[in-house]
Parts: C-alpha cells; structure tokens; sequence
C-alpha cells in the first residue's frame, strides 16, 4: 500500500504535468492568433464575423468574399440573371453565367456561358472564380452589357444568345 506522501507526490506530478500542458498549449495559441493577425494586418485582409461569411458559404472559402447580387433585369416577360452555380448544369465554373428565364412561370429558356473561367489546378477552385459586377440593359433593349470582377466588359445579344468582348 502507498503511503500519504507517495499519494500526494503523485498529485503534484499530475498537477505540475497539467500546467504544462496548458501552457504550452496557451503560448502555442497565442502564437498561432498574431501570426495570423500579423498576416491580416500585412495583407490588408479584413476578418471575417459569422454574419459576413453567411455571404461567402455559396462558394466555400473564408477568404473569398462574393460581390453583391445584382438586380436582373425584365425585358418582354423574360428575366435575365447572373448565375453562380454553372455547376449545377455540367460546367466546371460556377460564374459567368446569364440564364433566362420565364417570368410568369420562372422556367429556364436559354443560358449563355458569358466568359470562360481558366482554372490553376495549384490553387483552390473556389477563390479563382470569377463572377458579375455590374449588369445592364443597353439602348435599344436587345443587349445586355455585363462586366466581372477582373473588369472585363462583354455584350450579350438577347435574340442571338452570342457574346463579344467590348474592349
């Protein structure tokens, strides 16, 4: 049988190994947290709060923050509008998409891929997409001029369904 001291020797070899778990695990936190606030701070990247990334859960990533939704725009009964899952109808990339669709029964009529999206395979999908800034009906109402994130500006003919890069 263990006498008293050999118990209470034991305890303050548990004690004294729990204080060193905890603070080699405290000092390897707070390291983990400057180097990335170091990093935030260097790169001007903003944090991201819960309620921000509930915008950035269509595409997946923490870094990636989605531009605004844009208005679509009703010409003749038909709604046209940016989608961001080109995905979900058998293409690799998500945006640069218009679609059309019916406005009275919401089907799809017709969908044109505006701009090809050119992956990395080094890096991550999610951040390489690339989706629409501005969207607008152009004089004469038979053309919709879109312009992305990379600032480039294409022109898509309603009735033909093409595309042309406007330089």
């Amino acid at each position: 049988m263990p006498d008293n001291f050999s118990k209470q020797n034991n305890n303050v070899l548990k004690l004294k190994r729990f204080f060193f778990i905890f603070i080699t695990t405290s000092i390897g936190s707070f390291a983990a947290y400057s180097e990335t606030n170091n990093q935030q701070r260097l790169t001007k990247e903003p944090e991201f709060n819960q309620t921000e990334t509930r915008t950035m859960s269509i595409i997946g990533s923490r870094r990636r923050r989605l531009p605004p939704e844009l208005d679509p725009i009703v010409v003749d009964g038909v709604v046209y509008k940016e989608l961001r899952q080109g995905n979900k109808l058998g293409y690799e990339q998500k945006g640069g998409f218009l679609v059309a669709t019916d406005k009275k029964t919401g089907n799809i009529l017709w969908h044109v891929r505006v701009y090809e999206v050119h992956f990395d395979a080094a890096k991550e999908s999610d951040v390489q997409e690339v989706f629409f800034t501005q969207m607008k009906l152009l004089p004469g109402g038979t053309e919709i001029l879109v312009e992305n994130e990379l600032e480039k500006r294409f022109v898509v003919n309603l009735e033909s369904h093409s595309v042309r890069e406007k330089r």
